[in-house]
Order: structure tokens, then C-alpha cells, then sequence
């Protein structure tokens, strides 16, 4: 089924987006810290004479909202077609594990949004920057989104493979 494939390759493109915009925003962070604390020599700040910080991260953001709305798409495209190719069959394990990731995953990675924007913004409090919350929250908000992502993953993948042999697609149980 070809929007299984669409799906399932648009939830990968933007796992992989996720956890490389979590590295560039955390080196963006630390950078923020060892200037103000450190000498200014180490690994992020070799990064950082190579490619700016600040520009890096503005662009694996775009990137990642350009990717998360193209996974939304083409899962939101999956979950039309399969509804369209059969019955309806009642609600399973991998269905309830999707949805409560996706519930726990879209909060959580709004509250690390907005605390790596206060944490960061110009003119932040030193004390407010080096909370160590905002680390945990970027790295739990990134963990959420890749458990969600494989968790919707493994029921296209599932309901591709039952369409297949039996003409009704189980995708109706989690849409």
C-alpha cells in the first residue's frame, strides 16, 4: 500500500529530524553556558566556528516543522485510505499505545518549547539558563516523540500487512 510506505517513511524522516534538532538546540544551549562560564574552547565551540549556532538551530527548526507537517500529512493520508478500504474492527493494544505516546508526547514537547525559549531569549537570567530542567524536558520531549513515531510506525506497518491478505485494514481501529 503505498501510503503505508508514505507514512511510515515521513514518521522516519521525522524521527531522524527530531532527535538531530534536540542535539543541535542542547549544543546551542551548552554554547550559551560556557560562554558565560567556560573558556570557550571544546567540542561546541568548534561546531559553532564552523556553522553559527543560532543559524544552525533556526534551520533544524524550519526543517522540523517542514517535516512534521509532512508526516502529519501523509499519516492523516494513511489512516483516509485505510478507513476507506474496509470495515471497521475494534480498538487494540498497539492503537491505545499510539494514541496515549501521542497524548503525552504533543504537551510535553510544547512545555520544552516554550522553557528552551524563555531559557534562552536574550536578555534571560544566567540562573534561569542553567536549570537543568530545560535539558531534561528538550531530551523527555524528544524520547516522546520517537516512542510515538515507532508506535505508529509498527501499526502501519501491521495494518499494511493485514490489508494485504485480507482485505480489511485494521487501521480503522486507531483513526
Amino acid at each position: 500500500m503505498p501510503g503505508a510506505r508514505t507514512a511510515v517513511t515521513a514518521s522516519v524522516a521525522l524521527t531522524i529530524v527530531d532527535v538531530a534538532h534536540t542535539i543541535v538546540a542542547l549544543a546551542a544551549y551548552e554554547h550559551r553556558i560556557g560562554v558565560v562560564t567556560h573558556d570557550g574552547s571544546g567540542l561546541v565551540e568548534m561546531l559553532n566556528t564552523i556553522v553559527p549556532l543560532r543559524e544552525l538551530s533556526t534551520a533544524t527548526f524550519c526543517l522540523l516543522l517542514l517535516t512534521l507537517l509532512t508526516a502529519w500529512a501523509s499519516v492523516a493520508h494513511w489512516v483516509i485510505r485505510a478507513r476507506r478500504a474496509g470495515p471497521a474492527v475494534a480498538p487494540t493494544a498497539p492503537g491505545a499505545r499510539w494514541w496515549m505516546s501521542a497524548v503525552i508526547a504533543v504537551p510535553l514537547n510544547l512545555i520544552a518549547a516554550v522553557q528552551y525559549l524563555n531559557a534562552t531569549a536574550n536578555g534571560g537570567e544566567y540562573m534561569r539558563t542553567v536549570l537543568a530542567e530545560t535539558t531534561l524536558l528538550l531530551v523527555a520531549a524528544s524520547a516522546a516523540l520517537v516512542t510515538t513515531t515507532t508506535a505508529g510506525i509498527q501499526i502501519v506497518r501491521h495494518s499494511a500487512a493485514k490489508s494485504d491478505g485480507s482485505g480489511v485494514s485494521p487501521a480503522r481501529a486507531y483513526g
